[in-house]
């Protein structure tokens, strides 16, 4: 039983279609995990087309729980067009953090006014229940469910699900505390440095033995350097918070428009054998639509 990953959509920012994307896909974040029975999705990106197309093939009612991240347009722009939310007699439970002052129904109603899209929300047929999350834990079924919030603007909230003894963290869009460093520190802050210190080990404890940690890993160091605060991070801060937290698996995720499927095929091996040096078995994987693990 234990917990079964799939991914949907493993870019960030803004859909890649095109031959040097096809290994690791061009559709915006979504991932599929099943545990103990219930059927949850993280994140809405336009990998949740193809996701929802894939369910009504399997016939039968869907019953969902889609917990959204944060409502930056990536990671909500496939929502109109998850096909099993016109369908009467389905159920899709939606779990957001609350941003800019607005709860998640809200916010993915006004992406769906026909200043921008034809269809509006109260379209959707299916049977459609909101909740607004904040850090803290709950049940569904069998599963129990944690959040934390992450570093990214926008109150981004990594999710971690336990069943069986298994545990799957998913973090994109996140960036290391240490960012704050580079832009606010006062010479001789060690307050600030104590703080910064604090907030960075709570993901690595958050994530502490995970079998599967997904975590974003958007840039190269180098780009890294010349876009601190935008979110997001390098990833080899990806791997070492994975390895910090002593996880199995780790797979960067939330990849770089601009990052080509050999690039990253070269990157996991780079990151694969830097973990290998610093003496962590952890195995270190680049996410892509299709692949499925079980944990």
């Amino acid at each position: 039983m234990g917990i079964t990953v799939r991914f949907w959509g493993t870019r960030g920012g803004i859909p890649t279609p095109g031959p040097t994307t096809v290994r690791y896909g061009g559709n915006t974040p979504c991932v599929e995990v099943r545990a103990g029975g219930v059927l949850f999705i993280l994140d809405a990106g336009t990998g949740i087309r193809e996701l929802g197309v894939h369910l009504l093939k399997q016939g039968g009612p869907v019953e969902a729980h889609l917990l959204i991240s944060h409502a930056h347009w990536d990671h909500i722009q496939g929502f109109p067009f998850f096909a099993p939310a016109y369908v009467p007699g389905n159920r899709l439970t939606v779990y957001g953090s609350q941003g800019s002052r607005k709860g998640i129904q809200e916010l993915l109603e006004h992406q769906m006014v026909q200043d921008y899209f034809p269809v509006e929300l109260k379209e959707m047929s299916a049977d459609l229940h909101f909740v607004d999350l904040e850090e803290g834990g709950f049940r569904v079924g069998p599963v129990e469910v944690t959040t934390q919030y992450l570093n990214h603007p926008g109150l981004s909230m990594s999710v971690r699900l336990r069943h069986e003894g298994k545990t799957f963290v998913y973090s994109s869009d996140t960036e290391p505390f240490r960012e704050l460093l580079g832009r606010q520190k006062s010479a001789g802050d060690s307050g600030l440095d104590r703080y910064v210190r604090d907030m960075d080990d709570r993901l690595s404890k958050f994530a502490q033995g995970a079998d599967l940690m997904v975590v974003d890993g958007q840039y190269t160091p180098e780009e890294y350097s010349k876009k601190l605060g935008w979110g997001h991070s390098s990833m080899d801060d990806a791997a070492e918070a994975a390895r910090r937290a002593g996880a199995r698996r780790v797979a960067i995720y939330h990849h770089d428009p601009l990052h080509t499927d050999d690039f990253l095929d070269a990157q996991m091996k780079r990151l694969q054998e830097s973990l290998r040096q610093k003496g962590a078995t952890i195995e270190c994987l680049g996410a892509r639509e299709g692949l499925e693990v079980a944990l």
